[in-house]
């Protein structure tokens, strides 16, 4: 009979940091000597290839980690915004679609870390939800939590009571991009009121900028951009977004104060854009197919500061911007989020304590086989 991997399902909230903890893990397992393998059951896509919806995560973590599955076999349920009537027909094929792809995974593997949908509670009313999941891989759940205030407990909390009502296990709590000037408050008042409910932490994570902002190479690639100036900075984080649409008298204190954030303005405005440039701007996004003066291209290139040009006009392009997050890509620029990922779980996620699990649940596994 072959052995199977060890599941430990990573789940929690939107943009909680699920698959950057993922790759963190991934990499660290690796590092030690364990056959890993990266599973995501139940995916979200709005891109299609050859005709197929696929999740952009997975399609980040099968190039960057060089797993040799397949998409479908490792995503078998790829859902899009509008998924209920799709499914309908399906529900009592998907969990047989979740274990059987699992179980040719899962060959040779000795764990498993198994992404978890956007929500625990994500196709619940298909009866294919987290705690299903845990039940039916035989995995615990690794809830990640983002933000530092007291609420964050009550969420724990409320998802514990999910999880095993469901008849699933929940393993502990990370908490997630904790901002730095309270990471102690967290450590010393959230993490033992988690411990008298009943739920073990296994780490709290400080806010890493590094890994929750986008790049200049992010919006180049989200808009399709041309880059006019500046392509040798295009690693350059961006902090938030502000439109330029007044005059650079007034606008100049106003960009100061948005240092390292992006500006979208016509390529029209000449002398808004010079303004912006003398301002640390990590990046202008030029609308409109507008190109700028030779002069405000030659500055850029003095500066530093990246220059693209888009098609779109600035409300569109400001509502596609609004979409993008520091999410992880197999990009030059996000080589080094993808080592930080691993340095963030080797010092602040209790990994130790994943792999003391499994070589418990590897030695109780044998016993059983053996009687």
């Amino acid at each position: 009979m072959r052995e199977l991997a060890y599941p430990i399902i990573v789940c929690g909230t939107e943009l909680s940091g699920k698959t950057a903890l993922c790759l963190g893990l991934f990499q660290k397992f690796q590092e030690i000597g364990l056959r890993v393998g990266y599973f995501k059951p139940i995916g979200f896509g709005l891109k299609t290839v050859e005709g197929r919806l696929v999740d952009p995560d997975t399609v980040t973590m099968k190039e960057v980690l060089s797993l040799k599955e397949s998409l479908e076999v490792i995503t078998p349920i790829v859902l899009g915004r509008w998924y209920l009537e799709l499914l309908s027909d399906e529900r009592q094929r998907l969990v047989e679609r979740v274990v059987e792809a699992y179980g040719e995974l899962s060959r040779g593997k000795d764990l498993v870390i198994v992404e978890g949908p956007p929500r625990p509670e994500t196709l619940t009313c298909m009866g294919c939800d987290v705690p299903r999941l845990s039940r039916e891989l035989d995995a615990k759940v690794l809830f990640v939590v983002k933000g530092s205030g007291d609420e964050i407990v009550e969420e724990a909390v409320l998802y514990k009571k999910f999880i095993e009502g469901g008849g699933g296990e929940l393993m502990g709590v990370i908490i997630n991009f904790v901002p730095r000037q309270v990471i102690e408050r967290v450590r010393g008042v959230l993490l033992p009121t988690l411990k008298r409910c009943g739920i073990e932490s296994l780490g709290a994570v400080p806010d890493k900028k590094e890994l929750s902002l986008p790049s200049v190479e992010d919006l180049v690639r989200e808009l399709n951009a041309e880059v006019l100036a500046g392509r040798e900075h295009l690693d350059r984080l961006v902090e938030g977004f502000l439109v330029g649409a007044m005059t650079p008298e007034s606008a100049l204190n106003w960009l100061r104060r948005g240092a390292g954030s992006a500006l979208i303005t016509g390529g029209d405005r000449t002398d808004l854009i010079l303004t912006a440039l003398e301002a640390d701007m990590s990046v202008l996004v030029l609308t409109g197919n507008l190109y700028p003066s030779l002069s405000v291209l030659t500055r850029a290139e003095e500066k530093g500061i990246p220059i693209v040009l888009v098609p779109q006009d600035t409300y569109t392009t400001v509502r596609r911007l609004e979409e993008i997050s520091g999410r992880i890509s197999p990009t030059p620029s996000s080589l080094k989020k993808i080592r930080l990922t691993r340095d963030i779980v080797g010092e602040y996620v209790d990994w130790r304590r994943i792999v003391e699990d499994y070589a418990e649940w590897k030695r109780r596994k044998r016993g059983s086989s053996s009687t």
